[in-house]
């Protein structure tokens, strides 16, 4: 009998410039790691300890790690509960999923205890009620590509269709200034409506970069990931974003912007030198900015998704 899993899932970029709230890609150098300890004596979720980060409530119901266990739970009418132990390795209120990390690892975890385990597709059922209570929103664009892996398209939620799309074998530069921006402030400063111009447009270039990604045509995702909505209207909430924006571009980044609702910027490069290159630029570009705390990440795209670390056996 199982008695503990611990489950790695990954940061994620969501957005991807193109694609507000449907688009999303993992990353494999940080990530959130949850443990899962049976408790036969109880259906009820505990969670034990926190590390990686201060101040998260330990308050099941108001955690997003466990908060999709006790609906899972309830839903299946399981005759346990969990102990749990949360190893935060994503910043809050950074745009890297944070939040959906932690929900996707402890249901992967949990995942592993069931007499029949569910698929990806019903476990991302579970996956997004700890980001729906962070955000406040029910979106995807985090929670599937950290549970799924690669570069996923949400093509809608009911009923759940997640198309993954291929990927060239792009890096991933991540930098996340010290400043926090919460997600559901991020989102009150969108304007409910755009003009049909700009709708044309960021179709048209969404259209035209997964088009790219299936292709393996750089040069046609370069040209397509802008966009014309999202970022003009964040931009101000991150010290320096364009200036920080214009050393990525300058030195031969494929497309820069903001990461999930920020105030992390990600940039894609063709290959790991020209990765590192960008990240030191975008660090000088902040830290001329008055940003000098940062964080840093160069990843390729990690196109598994969530793992199993570890399996404890009675």
């Amino acid at each position: 009998m199982i008695t503990s899993v611990t489950a790695f899932a990954p940061a994620t970029v969501a957005n991807v410039a193109v694609g507000f709230d449907i688009l999303g890609f993992a990353l494999e150098s940080v990530g959130d790691k949850v443990t899962l300890e049976k408790n036969l004596k109880s259906k009820e979720v505990n969670i034990l300890s926190i590390k990686g980060l201060e101040g998260l409530p330990l308050d099941p119901q108001k955690n997003t790690a466990t908060i999709g266990l006790l609906k899972m739970i309830a839903d299946l009418e399981l005759p346990y509960g969990f102990n749990v132990k949360i190893e935060k390795g994503i910043p809050i209120s950074s745009g890297m999923g944070g939040s959906a990390a932690s929900s996707v690892a402890a249901i992967t975890a949990a995942n592993e205890f069931l007499e029949k385990p569910l698929n990806r597709t019903e476990l991302l059922i579970y996956a997004l009620e700890g980001e729906k209570a962070a955000s406040g929103a029910i979106h995807a664009d985090n929670v599937a590509p950290s549970l799924f892996g690669g570069l996923t398209l949400i093509r809608s939620l009911e009923p759940i269709d997640i198309i993954e799309i291929p990927t060239p074998s792009l890096f991933c530069v991540l930098v996340h200034p010290d400043i926090k921006v919460e997600t559901k402030y991020s989102r009150s400063v969108l304007k409910p409506e755009i003009s049909m111009n700009k709708f044309i447009q960021q179709s048209t270039h969404l259209a035209s970069f997964i088009s790219g990604c299936f292709k393996n045509d750089l040069d046609l995702i370069k040209r397509s990931c802008i966009d014309f909505i999202i970022e003009e209207q964040r931009a101000h909430l991150i010290p320096g974003f364009y200036e920080v924006k214009k050393a990525a571009m300058d030195n031969s980044a494929l497309a820069c912007s903001i990461s999930g609702s920020g105030p992390s910027l990600f940039a894609l490069a063709k290959n790991e030198k020209e990765a590192a290159q960008i990240k030191d630029e975008m660090i000088k570009s902040f830290q001329n900015n008055g940003i000098l705390k940062l964080d840093s990440w160069v990843s390729p795209i990690n196109k598994n998704g969530s793992y199993i670390i570890e399996r404890i056996k009675k």
